[in-house]
C-alpha cells in the first residue's frame, strides 16, 4: 500500500511539473518572463447559486442569493433551517464561513433590495418576503418553514425591527445587529407603536431576537436600550430578547463580532 501511494504521488508530481513546463513554455513563446504568466479566474464560492423571483405583486424580479449546506444534495431526507440575511454582496462571504463552522446544517439565502423600495413602502417588501420569496424557497429546496432567521445588520436591522412588531411570525429567530433606529422617519414611529398595543392585538410575536451593538456607538446606544426595554416590557411570554453588547466595537468593528456571537445564540437554539 505504501508503495502504490509513493506511486501515485510520484505520478501527480510529474503531471503537476509538466504543467509548469507547458505554461514556462507558453511564456517564452510570447516573450514573456516565466513570473509574469498568471490564468486569472474569477472564484465562485461553492455550493452558491443566484437565483430570480417574481414578485406577485409588481411582477418585477428580485435576485437572491442561496448558498446550500455541505452534504445538502447526499442528505436528501434532511429539511434545513434557513438564515435570510440583507445586503448579501457585503455579508455572504463572512455569514458562510461563521455558519459553516459553527452551525454546518443551514441554508442562507441573501436578500436584495427592490427596485423602487424603500422605508415608506415596508409592508409590500415583507409581503413579497412572505407570499412570494418562502413559496419559491421552501418549494425549490428542503427548508423548513418553521426554522426561518432574520439576519440584518445597521439598515437591515431596522428592518428586522419593523418585521417584528408590525409582521408576527414571518421568523422565528431575528438577529439585529445594532438597528437604525436614530433616525427619525415614520418606521421608527410604527415600530414603537407595538408598545401601547394590547397582547390580544399583539397575537403573540412568537420569536427569539437577538440585539447587539458596539460600546463605542455613542449617541445611538440609548435608541438600542429603548427599543430592548419596549420588547422586555410588553411581557410577551412568546417572546424572548437576548441584549449582546460588543466591547470596544464602534458601528463599523462591532459587525464581525455580531455575526460570530450571534451565530452562536443561534445554534444553540436550533440545536434544542
Amino acid at each position: 500500500m505504501k508503495d502504490y501511494n509513493f506511486t501515485y504521488f510520484l505520478l501527480l508530481f510529474a503531471i503537476f511539473l509538466n504543467a509548469c513546463d507547458s505554461n514556462d513554455q507558453k511564456a517564452k513563446d510570447n516573450g514573456l518572463p516565466t513570473s509574469e504568466v498568471v490564468e486569472l479566474k474569477a472564484y465562485e464560492m461553492p455550493r452558491t447559486q443566484i437565483i430570480q423571483v417574481s414578485n406577485s405583486e409588481t411582477d418585477t424580479l428580485n435576485t437572491l442569493y442561496v448558498k446550500l449546506p455541505v452534504g445538502y444534495e447526499k442528505n436528501t431526507d434532511l429539511e434545513y433551517p434557513v438564515i435570510y440575511f440583507t445586503h448579501p454582496v457585503q455579508h455572504i462571504e463572512i455569514l458562510s464561513a461563521v455558519t459553516e463552522n459553527l452551525i454546518e446544517d443551514v441554508i442562507i439565502i441573501g436578500l436584495t433590495w427592490q427596485k423602487g423600495m424603500n422605508y415608506g413602502n415596508l409592508d409590500s417588501y415583507v409581503n413579497f418576503i412572505r407570499n412570494d420569496v418562502f413559496k419559491m424557497v421552501e418549494s425549490k429546496y428542503r427548508a423548513d418553514a418553521d426554522r426561518r432567521t432574520y439576519f440584518g445588520y445597521s439598515s437591515g436591522a431596522l428592518v428586522g425591527a419593523y418585521i417584528l412588531s408590525k409582521h408576527p411570525n414571518t421568523f422565528e429567530n431575528f438577529i439585529l445587529g445594532s438597528p437604525a433606529l436614530g433616525v427619525d422617519h415614520e418606521v421608527i414611529r410604527k415600530i414603537y407603536e407595538l408598545q401601547s398595543t394590547t397582547a390580544e392585538d399583539r397575537k403573540k410575536l412568537n420569536a427569539n431576537v437577538f440585539i447587539s451593538y458596539g460600546t463605542l456607538e455613542g449617541k445611538d446606544s440609548p435608541h438600542f436600550e429603548k427599543f430592548i426595554t419596549m420588547l422586555k416590557n410588553i411581557n410577551d411570554e412568546s417572546l424572548t430578547v437576548q441584549r449582546t453588547i460588543i466591547e470596544g466595537g464602534n458601528h463599523q468593528t462591532a459587525f464581525p463580532m455580531t455575526v460570530v456571537r450571534s451565530v452562536t445564540w443561534l445554534s444553540d437554539l436550533i440545536k434544542e
